[in-house]
């Protein structure tokens, strides 16, 4: 009888033990999970910010969109140049200088021609800083500025006293009987401007870049000449409104 009580004992002693033994190790191994979750995510949070040198290297590029343009049949041409330093690779104070002009007749066949430098200043800023590719996402602002010549040539009109059809190139003073030419060239004006910019720049070989970049301007004051309104300013675009333009330059990194 003795024999079968300890018999019994033993037994369920170790169905016990046989169930209850998992549970330590289940829980360790749980346990185990949470400590090396926990240690990688103190790891990434220990790792070191992503930092960059002052200089990171200075670009020069040529804008390619305004002379293809104009050999698409563009009434207007401009080309320019810009160059911009990379600092910590986020930001890039920049300079642009260009040349534009051409000429436009309006819906009165008025032919107004025009032609100036013009130049930009301003910086901008890489929101992919943190990023190894190495492509640029770049938000700016620009001030710009052109100052330059333009011509406003009214065409031959019919005048009605001659009764043959005649044309003459001039207005007529009715008070003092004499005529003039409505021809005035070489007027001056000068433009000032803001602009908001959006670009991406991409590398496509050792040192060579592509960037893309849209551009909205806004006046800021100007000055023309009292026989007449320009109708184009080189660098910004139409005189009498707000532009929008786009920029496509190839770009070399200098060091």
């Amino acid at each position: 009888m003795m024999a079968k009580k300890i018999s019994k004992y033993i037994i369920s002693l170790l169905l016990l033990l046989a169930f209850i033994a998992p549970q330590p190790i289940q829980a360790q191994q749980r346990n185990n999970r949470q400590a090396s979750q926990q240690q990688k995510k103190k790891r990434e949070k220990t790792l070191p910010e992503v930092t960059y040198p002052l200089m990171n290297g200075i670009d020069v590029g040529v804008d390619v969109l305004g002379p293809v343009l104009k050999v698409f049949g563009s009434d207007f041409m401009s080309a320019e140049a810009m160059v911009d330093v990379n600092l910590y690779n986020r930001y890039f104070p920049t300079v642009e200088v260009g040349f534009g002009g051409g000429k436009a007749i309006n819906d009165y066949d008025v032919s107004i021609k025009s032609s100036a430098p013009y130049f930009r200043l301003g910086i901008d800023y890489n929101t992919f800083w943190k990023k190894a590719h190495g492509n640029l996402l770049l938000v700016g602002l620009r001030y710009g500025f052109s100052t330059g010549k333009y011509d406003v040539v009214v065409p031959d009109m019919t005048n009605p006293e001659y009764t043959d059809g005649a044309t003459q190139t001039n207005l007529t003073d009715h008070i003092w009987g004499d005529t003039s030419n409505y021809v005035h060239e070489g007027m001056s004006h000068t433009m000032h401007w803001v602009e908001f910019t959006l670009g991406l720049r991409a590398n496509v070989a050792k040192r060579i870049k592509m960037g893309l970049m849209l551009r909205i301007k806004y006046k800021l004051k100007a000055s023309v000449d009292k026989y007449g309104d320009p109708y184009y300013i080189p660098g910004f675009g139409r005189y009498d409104s707000n532009n929008t333009g786009i920029t496509y330059s190839i770009i070399y990194q200098l060091k």
